[in-house]
C-alpha cells in the first residue's frame, strides 16, 4: 500500500487530478490518497475521505506542519499541485521524508519567473513573444516603442490563471492597468512585463519525464476561454472549450525548449504557446511540477493517462509499455461550464447528438 498526498485538493485542478487517478488503469486499491489545502471551505469540496488543513506555503510554519503530516500519515509521495507549493516544496525536498517527483531546483526557479524563462530561451532560436521588464513607468513606453504594433500584452512575471494580465492599445492604458493592480491588489511595478501581443492560436501541452527521458506527452488547443467574456482581455489560461491536436512544429519547439531549460528533465513540464499572425507558435510560459487545470483532456483521451504515469514514474514503475510517448488522439473536446463537471467527448459523438442543424 502506497500513500499519496495531493495538495490544493478541493480546488478544480486537484479535484480533476484525483478524478483522473480514479479513472486511470492504476490499481487504485494499492493506494491511499490524502488531500490538503489552506482553506477549510475549499477542502469541503474535496472528494477524498481524509483531508488536512495546512498553513500557506510561504508561512514559516508550513515546513514543520507538512513534515508532521507526512510522518503521521506515512505519506510516500507528495504531489504539489499549485505553483506556490511547487516552489516551496522544491526548495525543501531534501528535508521531506517522502518522495518528491519534481524537476531540478534551478528549472523550477527559472520557469516560475516568466521573464527569467524568456531570457533563458530567447537567445537559442526559440520563438517567443518579445518581452521587457518594467522598473519604471518610462520603461513601459520604451518597451512599446521597441515592440511596435497596435496591441501589447501586460502581465506579472509570476503567477497563474492569467492573474493581472491583459492586452492594451497604448501607454496610457498600460499605466492605468498597472497602477490599478498596484493600488488595489498590492502588486509592485517591477512585478510586470510588457510583451508583444500574439493574436493567433493557443496551445497547451502537458508532459511527464523521468531521468531525462520523455514518459508521456499530450497537447490541446484552447478554442474559447472560461469566463473570458467577463475579463477585460477576453482571454484566460483556462479554456471553456479545448480540442486535442497534434502540431509537429509546436512539438519541435517544445522539446527543444525542455532540453534548454534542463539537461535532465524530470517530473512535469507543461507549456503554453500562442501564435503570431503568420502562424508561428511562440512559447509564452512553462509551468513545471504540477498538473494543468484541464488535465482530464490529457488523461481521458489517447491510450495512456498523464496522471497515472506521473504516479508510476514517481514510484519507478515505468517499463516499455508505451510505444509512442507522444500520445495524442486528435479531435477530442473538453467542454466546461460553471457548476458542471468537465465533459470529454470526440467530434463524431458531438455530431451524432445533433438531430438537425438549422444553421446555414
Amino acid at each position: 500500500m502506497k500513500n499519496i498526498l495531493i495538495t490544493g485538493i478541493g480546488g478544480g485542478g486537484s479535484n480533476n487530478l484525483y478524478e483522473s487517478l480514479l479513472q486511470s488503469k492504476l490499481n487504485i486499491d494499492d493506494y491511499i490518497i490524502y488531500g490538503s489545502n489552506i482553506s477549510k471551505e475549499v477542502l469541503a469540496k474535496s472528494q477524498i475521505k481524509e483531508n488536512f488543513l495546512l498553513p500557506v506555503a510561504t508561512s514559516p510554519k508550513y515546513k514543520a506542519a507538512l513534515i508532521k503530516l507526512i510522518k503521521e500519515q506515512g505519506i510516500d509521495l507528495i504531489i504539489p499541485n499549485n505553483d506556490r507549493e511547487v516552489g516551496v516544496i522544491s526548495e525543501i525536498r531534501e528535508e521531506l521524508p517522502c518522495k518528491v517527483f519534481l524537476p531540478d531546483k534551478e528549472s523550477v526557479k527559472f520557469c516560475q519567473d516568466k521573464h527569467e524563462m524568456y531570457l533563458k530561451l530567447k537567445d537559442h532560436g526559440i520563438p517567443m513573444a518579445h518581452s521587457y521588464e518594467i522598473k519604471s513607468l518610462e520603461d513601459i513606453k520604451t518597451a512599446m516603442d521597441k515592440i511596435g504594433g497596435e496591441k501589447f500584452w501586460i502581465r506579472p512575471k509570476v503567477g497563474a490563471g492569467s492573474k493581472g494580465a491583459t492586452w492594451v492599445k497604448n501607454y496610457e492604458q498600460a499605466v492605468a492597468w498597472v497602477n490599478l493592480w498596484i493600488e488595489l491588489r498590492g502588486f509592485k511595478l517591477e512585478n510586470f512585463t510588457v510583451s508583444e501581443f500574439l493574436p493567433g492560436r493557443d496551445f497547451c501541452f502537458q508532459s511527464v519525464w523521468k531521468d531525462g527521458e520523455l514518459v508521456l506527452a499530450k497537447m490541446c488547443e484552447r478554442m474559447s476561454y472560461f469566463g473570458g467574456e467577463n475579463r477585460l482581455s477576453g482571454m484566460s489560461s483556462t479554456p471553456a472549450v479545448a480540442k486535442t491536436i497534434r502540431d509537429e512544429k509546436a512539438l519541435e519547439v517544445i522539446f527543444k525548449s525542455v532540453k534548454l531549460l534542463t539537461s535532465n528533465p524530470h517530473g512535469n513540464f507543461n507549456f503554453d504557446l500562442k501564435g503570431r499572425e503568420n502562424g508561428e507558435m511562440c512559447i509564452t510560459e512553462c509551468n513545471v511540477g504540477r498538473f494543468c487545470m484541464i488535465t482530464p483532456i490529457f488523461d481521458r483521451t489517447g491510450k495512456h493517462s498523464t496522471a497515472e504515469y506521473y504516479v508510476r514514474a514517481a514510484f519507478d514503475d515505468v517499463g516499455n509499455e508505451i510505444e509512442d510517448p507522444i500520445d495524442i488522439e486528435e479531435d477530442n473536446y473538453m467542454l466546461r461550464e460553471l457548476d458542471t463537471l468537465p465533459t470529454i467527448i470526440n467530434e463524431k459523438m458531438i455530431n451524432e447528438l445533433i438531430k438537425k442543424s438549422y444553421v446555414e
